[in-house]
Formats: C-alpha cells, sequence, structure tokens
C-alpha cells in the first residue's frame, strides 16, 4: 500500500506542475497577444519618399525629398536619416499629431546616382523607405 500512496503523490506532484506550466505559458502567451498597446494604431510605422527619383545635375550635389510618415504615436518624435555611400547623415525629424502621421521636406547631399536608404525612427518604431538619385528625368 504504501508504494501505491507513494506512486499516486509522485502522480498528482507531476500532474500539478503540468498544471502549472501550462497556465504560465498561457499568460506568457496572452501577455504578447495582438492588443493594441494604447498607442491607438495598430500597424507599424511607415514611410515614403516623394518624388521617388530625385534629379541632381551630374548625380552630385543636394537631394530633395518630401518624406510623409503614417502610423506613427501622437507626439513621438521622428528622426530621419539617410544611408548614401559616404554614411548616414542626419537630414529631418517628423512630429506626428493626433493623426499619427507627418510631413518634412528634406535636404540631403550626395555624391552619386542610383539608390539611397532612408530611415525613419521613433520611440513607437521605424520603417525604411528607398529614394532614387538620378542625373536626368526619365522619359515616360
Amino acid at each position: 500500500m504504501s508504494r501505491f500512496l507513494g506512486s499516486r503523490l509522485t502522480i498528482v506532484g507531476l500532474l500539478v506542475s503540468i498544471l502549472v506550466v501550462a497556465i504560465g505559458v498561457s499568460a506568457v502567451m496572452g501577455a504578447g497577444s495582438g492588443a493594441n498597446s494604447g498607442s491607438g494604431h495598430a500597424a507599424s510605422p511607415a514611410v515614403q519618399v516623394s518624388p521617388l527619383h530625385s534629379i541632381v545635375e551630374e548625380c552630385a550635389g543636394t537631394a530633395n525629398f518630401d518624406v510623409y510618415g503614417a502610423g506613427w504615436d501622437v507626439d513621438d518624435v521622428v528622426l530621419i536619416t539617410i544611408a548614401t555611400d559616404s554614411g548616414r547623415l542626419f537630414v529631418g525629424a517628423g512630429f506626428p499629431g493626433e493623426s499619427g502621421a507627418f510631413h518634412d521636406s528634406v535636404s540631403a547631399p550626395v555624391s552619386s546616382c542610383g539608390v539611397v536608404s532612408l530611415h525613419a525612427k521613433g520611440a513607437s518604431g521605424e520603417s525604411v523607405a528607398p529614394a532614387s538619385i538620378i542625373a536626368e528625368k526619365l522619359e515616360e
């Protein structure tokens, strides 16, 4: 009889341990669920560059872009940098309002034609958009 009670106690202990682990896993998975964290924005922040093709004569000079952002937290400060062949440069900042969107006109020195990366980073996330530096207007 003592052997049965001993193994029964082991089985009960094992079942209780499994139950505790299952409850812990459920609680952790629920904490990381897709619920909003109070920001009011379900999607990741996004950034877009306009025009996509910036004309810079002889591919050396200053490229001008308008940067549009959406999905950012209200009152976030979004730092805008551009990655070129010569490195990463700070070119501007966005300040989202109640809609979570912003607009900023930026200028960046470039030394060659090609595609550059525009990075936007704030407390609510980050986003990247391509921009093209060209020497002359493309034919449509």
